[in-house]
């Protein structure tokens, strides 16, 4: 089971919990309404009521981020982000008219809730700058899981991300937490121009109008065939001769962060246009 889906799982089990909670002081204000004395049962009702209301809208938003995230692809720190301010928003009105309907004054709640807001707002001035640097690292998509990162005197791999800070570890394992308000100058080298040099061997004694004719169709279409190049991949020419066999070396360049899908597209164009012609293949790559 992936992160998602125990996220989802936890999410769904808290819901059901809710309502089930909800559902059971219904029955009982129903029932055995003497139990919450001295407080009404209109009043009771109404309580609960907008507690099982909140429960079903709760539920339906965790649901709605679930399949934007896996199936519209949307950006699940982001969402997950919006989803819990939602969340917290409809505790936040359920306890209110919770309140309200026990019979607490309207205005009295609302004065209690703006002198409670500046208060944290005034306290979690570093929090919230941090949280809005995180929206916005999430929204531009620009750091990712297993990204290599050099920000200040750190460099290492990212390992966990959010939107309260970033996690990387660098080659002798020691984990470094960095604040997402802290990434105003940083190196992603992910996405740094990395040049590719892939070597394919194949007999000497296949006629060169072949391969000229072979290596023609491996580099046409590069717009369709090559999309993670910034620069189409070009044939350099015949590296080396040795053992009955002609080293065939290519070159392309593309983001670093498309590495491996620019290596595996090459190679596969190249094993299936010389197996095509009967002629064997055998191919290796250099990267830089």
């Amino acid at each position: 089971m992936n992160v998602i889906n125990k996220r989802k799982s936890t999410n769904d089990l808290w819901v059901l919990l809710f309502l089930i909670l909800t559902i059971v002081m219904f029955l009982v204000v129903t029932y055995k309404p003497q139990l919450f004395l001295p407080i009404s049962s209109e009043k009771l009702l109404s309580m609960v009521s907008v507690a099982f209301y909140t429960g079903i809208i709760i539920y339906f938003v965790q649901k709605i981020a679930y399949i934007a995230i896996n199936y519209f692809g949307a950006n699940e720190t982001l969402l997950g982000f919006l989803g819990n301010v939602v969340i917290c928003l409809l505790i936040i009105n359920m306890v209110y008219d919770i309140l309200v309907a026990y019979g607490v004054d309207a205005k009295s709640l609302k004065a209690i809730s703006a002198v409670l807001a500046v208060m944290v707002a005034t306290a979690s001035k570093k929090t919230i700058k941090n949280i809005l640097a995180g929206v916005f690292i999430a929204a531009e998509d620009v750091i990712h899981p297993f990204d290599f990162i050099v920000i200040k005197k750190y460099a290492g791999i990212v390992v966990e991300t959010n939107l309260f800070y970033t996690m990387i570890e660098d080659g002798d394992e020691n984990r470094k937490k960095i604040e997402s308000c802290k990434f105003t100058n940083f190196n992603n080298a992910s996405f740094n121009p990395s040049t590719i040099f892939l070597d394919a061997k194949v007999s000497a004694q296949i006629p060169m109008k072949e391969i000229d004719e072979i290596v023609n169709n491996v580099l046409s279409d590069p717009e369709t065939k090559y999309p993670q190049f910034t620069e189409k991949p070009q044939f350099l020419g015949i590296e080396k001769f040795k053992d009955g066999k002609m080293f065939l070396r290519f070159m392309g360049r593309c983001k670093g962060k498309d590495r491996k899908k620019a290596i595996v597209s090459l190679t596969m164009q190249l094993h299936k246009n010389f197996i095509e012609k009967d002629k064997n293949i055998f191919l290796q790559h250099v990267e830089y």
